[in-house]
């Protein structure tokens, strides 16, 4: 035969017919109708593909007959407890190291009281799969602790394994379904029927150290409801969750087919064995659970590589650090779920759980994209508009490349996005370039030597002399006000006043200035550029949905009362304190599981940024679940009885100097600010946020801008008394 694999075999195992039986309490295990056409439709889908021979693939299966007592197939080629460990031995003997090795099982999943009690106790049970004759006198499962012994056999001897599991993985508590339409593959109960306690697999001993040597690193000692510890070696694509259902239902046709080995079938034919494991699971589940909401499948184990070649998935790492793409597949990417062409938009497996927010933006690409420097492959650009729990409604606000349209509003056609598409998640980025709206009374005031009419061409020409001005613009009349920063207003008085987009005056901006003043206009714009910088920092947030330090430093503002330590800033509460006021500290915890290098900037009430600690040194060296103190001597500037400052506090695990953002006070010269040299990630992206000559509408950043830094801040008013 031309174009064998040599090198690939198959272990294929699939259950319709359970001889007949009865267990304890009345409980049986329902004949299935779907599971050995799962097995052929797998076995005629390996010998088109790969070529094989026939003593690459090892069948077993039983098939119900005309006669209820009896299944089609001799007792040789049946998947008893006996002839399923046998070969998988057999396989195991038969290949050799770097081998390709798949595993397909279609049946029951069960439960039943453990033969492991000294590692279980006597109360514990062995999750299992369930041979066709486990009724059968002197029959057993094949259980957990055997199960992954088999498997680690293979994988010590270095085989390439892929195991598809297309059943439920305990008895659990759902009960047996089955209707017209579908079934669970399922038995719903505990089986406490007394069986043979030895093992044709390992001495039990020897499977219980396995076991225990499998899952003692681990937190989640076993995955699939205990059916296999933690997998290691191998690729694993479960047909659900512990606590769901493996449906089998008709999707063409008469017969019935597993969802998941439907599903998959459907996608390999489509995309091929050489699609990234990961893109090929994002497809099929999303397909499985949008025909089932009870059943989520699972993919487990190496994920890193090829379904069924083997080869290893390697992603590339972008060159640039300001960009939308991210340098890597795993950690920054979530697949479609569904699509919603009418509504112009598509659900994403993502939501407020991973603190994501709305208006958050994903690039979609093509489906089986692992290259994202590619930039031929970006289908489409979304925006978040709708959030759920573990995922979110994102409307499309661009195409991308052969889709790209000359439409207004982007619309999306049939084809263009399909199911299990990457979607890369983008930064939400920070703005920089503020657009304002110069606001006219009516009537217009007479203010004597200005012609007020002219003020905002006037504005609009000042602003390109000042030092900084890409940092505003001007926007029409027809800018929608929503799209409106700040707006630029004059009172009866002849004043400017500076108002943001709820059109409130600026907090702390208590000095108006005249229009008929000496260089009014360059004021006016000097000053805006100043609080759109000092905005800027203000906003400047790890918003990053996939950034493991969020949410892993608490800052508090605590003051000594009646020997106490009370939480001024508990539950969201803003601290008002008196200048010069005694005996108030902030305190610092890092909660996360590393050690971080902690700094504090004061964003003070005359619109001025200065690092206030630590004193002396660019950060400080706090410890994983410490903490550190620092006494607040709370002050306000000169001529200002109240004031609102902001504690911004980062926590970085690379040392990185903050006073990239320090900024003098308002009216003063910004000259010289942001000439320090970046030396790592995030020093680049700060230098970038704050750069004075070149803002940007949207920095986005990166994994190695992101994954590692935090930030808090609390607000305190600041009086005098």
């Amino acid at each position: 035969m031309t174009n064998q694999t040599p090198n690939f075999y198959a272990l294929l195992i699939g259950i319709n017919f359970y001889f007949p039986h009865r267990l304890p309490e009345g409980n049986y295990y329902k004949n299935l109708r779907g599971c050995v056409q799962d097995i052929n439709h797998v076995e005629t889908y390996l010998k088109d593909t790969f070529n094989l021979t026939p003593d690459q693939i090892i069948k077993l299966t039983a098939t119900a007959s005309d006669n209820p007592n009896q299944p089609q197939e001799p007792p040789e080629l049946l998947p008893t407890y006996e002839n399923i460990v046998a070969k998988f031995k057999e396989l195991t003997a038969k290949a050799q190291p770097q081998d390709r090795v798949y595993i397909h099982y279609s049946g029951h999943g069960g439960r039943a009281k453990t033969i492991f009690e000294s590692l279980k106790g006597s109360m514990g049970l062995d999750e299992a799969l369930v041979p066709c004759d486990i009724g059968q006198p002197n029959s057993r499962y094949l259980r957990d602790l055997e199960f992954a012994k088999l498997l680690e056999e293979m994988v010590a001897k270095e085989l390439v394994v892929t195991l598809v599991l297309d059943s439920c993985h305990s008895g659990g508590a759902t009960r047996d379904i089955e209707t017209d339409d579908w079934s669970i593959r399922k038995g719903g109960f505990i089986d406490t029927t007394s069986r043979h306690t030895d093992s044709l697999v390992a001495p039990l001993q020897e499977l219980a150290q396995n076991w225990q040597a499998s899952t003692e690193n681990s937190r989640n000692i076993t995955v699939v409801n205990g059916l296999l510890p933690e997998p290691k070696g191998y690729t694993l694509i479960a047909a659900c969750r512990d606590n769901e259902l493996a449906i089998e239902k008709i999707f063409e046709g008469t017969e019935r087919n597993g969802a998941l080995t439907y599903y998959l079938l459907k996608a390999l034919r489509e995309y091929g064995t050489e699609i990234p494991v990961n893109n090929l699971y994002d497809r099929i589940s999303n397909l499985v659970h949008n025909d089932f909401d009870r059943q989520t499948p699972m993919l487990i184990g190496e994920t890193n590589r090829t379904f069924l070649g083997g080869q290893s998935v390697s992603f590339t790492p972008g060159a640039s650090l300001l960009r939308s793409v991210p340098v890597t597949r795993t950690t920054r990417t979530v697949p479609v779920m569904k699509i919603d062409i009418t509504k112009n938009r598509v659900q994403l497996q993502m939501g407020e759980a991973s603190v994501l927010k709305k208006g958050a933006e994903f690039d979609i690409f093509r489906f089986g994209t692992w290259n994202f420097e590619d930039s031929e492959q970006r289908i489409a650009t979304v925006k978040v508009v709708e959030l759920g729990a573990s995922d979110c409604w994102a409307e499309v606000t661009g195409l991308h490349n052969e889709f790209t349209t000359r439409e207004l509003t982007p619309k999306l056609r049939e084809g263009i996005i399909e199911i299990g598409s990457p979607a890369v998640y983008l930064s939400p980025g920070w703005k920089q370039i503020r657009k304002v709206r110069v606001i006219l009374p009516d009537p217009l005031p007479q203010i004597s030597g200005v012609n007020v009419a002219m003020l905002p061409d006037i504005l609009k020409a000042k602003k390109e002399q000042v030092e900084g001005h890409r940092w505003i613009e001007f926007c029409s009349e027809a800018e929608k006000e929503e799209n409106v920063d700040y707006f630029v207003s004059l009172n009866s008085e002849g004043e400017y006043w500076i108002l943001d987009a709820n059109k409130e005056p600026i907090k702390n901006l208590l000095f108006p200035i005249e229009v008929d003043e000496p260089e009014a206009a360059k004021k006016l714009i000097d000053r805006l550029i100043h609080v759109a910088r000092y905005e800027t920092i203000l906003d400047l947030d790890n918003e990053d949905a996939f950034a493991r330090l969020n949410g892993k430093l608490k800052v508090e503002v605590i003051k000594s009362v009646k020997r106490e330590q009370v939480v001024l800033n508990a539950d969201g509460n803003v601290p008002v304190l008196e200048v010069g006021e005694r005996g108030v500290v902030l305190r610092i915890h890092n909660e996360s599981n590393r050690t971080l290098n902690i700094s504090a900037l004061i964003l003070q009430a005359d619109l001025s940024i200065v690092k206030s600690y630590p004193k002396g040194a660019p950060y400080e060296v706090v410890d994983r679940g410490q903490y550190r103190e620092t006494r607040l001597d709370m002050e306000l500037p000169k001529n200002y009885q109240e004031g609102v400052d902001v504690i911004k506090v980062f926590a970085t695990v690379d040392a990185t100097n903050f006073q990239f953002l320090e900024l003098p006070s308002l009216d003063q010269s910004r000259k010289g600010f942001g000439n320090q040299k970046p030396k790592n990630a995030l020093e680049q992206l700060l230098s970038a946020v704050v750069d004075e000559d070149n803002p940007q509408r949207n920095i986005r950043v990166v994994t190695d801008a992101s994954e590692e830094w935090t930030t808090e801040k609390v607000e305190v008013v600041v009086k005098k008394m």
